[in-house]
């Protein structure tokens, strides 16, 4: 929710007239919107406050404007602090901006406020942050057969080389919702929107702006993905493909032999193993194969593909389709067969679903 008030930049109060008799003035709050911000300046609430106290309420113009006649104000002007609060609310999420302002020599001048405190970071959690692997913008075929098409990357993309362990999300969430523990075993029962909002909290601890803006909308979770955000997320389906192949046509991720890279049914014994045990692909990425499987952001569309042929898709991603309570999966797991387990094999699930085969691995964009 914070990401809200940072799209928010240059919130300004300046004081158009004070110098009369009546005890009133004219405040006028003015801002602009980063570029691609996920609002318009119309759905932004300004409040004004005066000394700490709230004296009007409104919401600013198509420019970002918002002008009030403040009335009874009887003290010294210079004495006076003003405050604009410019506000987002969506349902129960609130976010907020406030500078605040104060008359000096006839101008109104920022006053200093405390820097706001960025969550606590674990100590440990270094211990327990995967390595990052930076890929460089790409070209490749996704898919097979009949429905592979050339897709490309206009961003560098930064990878985990590891599935996020039950040590990684318990130590941003607190707590950790795997059946076969293990600290570096890779998180499972984990739903697509439990995914998000760990990406989200690893943000927030690491210094970056989330990627995602969760909200709900007539009683239905929803995610907005704001892609100027360089904070964690899940890999679309046409990323994660991208990371498993490594610039091969493998049948697996960069080996022909599943049993080299990967934990699946032939030989993970009925359990998850702990990440990076196996051999890794070219671009050094583990148990991109087996283990469990990984969530991706796309919504799932069985014929997502079919449309694609003939030109190059450029940072593809399906944000709609007739499944929207399910969502992409891929990679296989410890109880798959090898063929689920193939880098190019499709499969989805339940957003809400939280099974024991399946965790996720983090990106950023970069």
């Amino acid at each position: 929710m914070s990401a809200w008030a940072d799209q928010i930049r240059h919130l300004q109060v300046t004081m158009l007239d004070f110098n009369n008799p009546h005890g009133w003035a004219v405040v006028e709050s003015r801002f602009e919107l980063r570029l691609g911000a996920p609002f318009r300046p119309q759905d932004v609430q300004v409040a004004l406050y005066c000394d700490g106290e709230e004296v009007a309420v409104g919401n600013a113009d198509q420019q970002g404007r918002w002008a009030v006649r403040v009335e009874g104000l009887r003290r010294p002007a210079e004495d006076l602090v003003f405050e604009a609060h410019a506000r987002l609310s969506l349902k129960r999420a609130r976010s907020e901006r406030r500078p605040a302002y104060q008359l000096q020599a006839g101008v109104l001048a920022p006053v200093e406020a405390a820097a706001t405190p960025r969550p606590a970071r674990p100590a440990d959690l270094a211990l327990v942050m995967p390595e990052m692997k930076r890929l460089k913008p790409g070209n490749f075929w996704m898919g097979r057969s009949s429905h592979s098409h050339r897709v490309r990357f206009s961003r560098p993309l930064s990878v985990a080389a590891t599935p996020v362990t039950q040590g990684l999300y318990e130590a941003v969430t607190g707590h950790n919702p795997s059946r076969f523990k293990g600290p570096k075993r890779p998180v499972e029962q984990v739903s697509f929107w439990e995914a998000l909002e760990f990406c989200n909290a690893l943000s927030a601890l690491e210094g970056e702006s989330p990627a995602y803006r969760l909200y709900e909308e007539e009683g239905r979770r929803c995610v907005e993905w704001l892609r100027s955000s360089t904070g964690y997320r899940l890999p679309t389906e046409a990323e994660w493909e991208f990371c498993a192949k490594a610039g091969r046509e493998a049948l697996y991720a960069g080996l022909a032999q599943l049993s080299d890279l990967g934990w699946y049914h032939d030989n993970a014994q009925g359990q998850t193993h702990p990440v990076g045990e196996k051999e890794p692909n070219e671009w050094g990425l583990y148990d991109l194969c087996g283990n469990v499987w990984e969530w991706c952001f796309d919504v799932w569309d069985e014929e997502a593909f079919n449309d694609r042929l003939g030109e190059v898709q450029v940072d593809p991603v399906v944000l709609k389709g007739p499944n929207p309570a399910r969502r992409v999966r891929r990679g296989g797991c410890w109880l798959a067969f090898a063929p689920s387990c193939v880098v190019t094999h499709r499969f989805s699930g339940p957003a809400v679903q939280q099974t024991d085969d399946t965790g996720l691995r983090v990106v950023r964009t970069v």
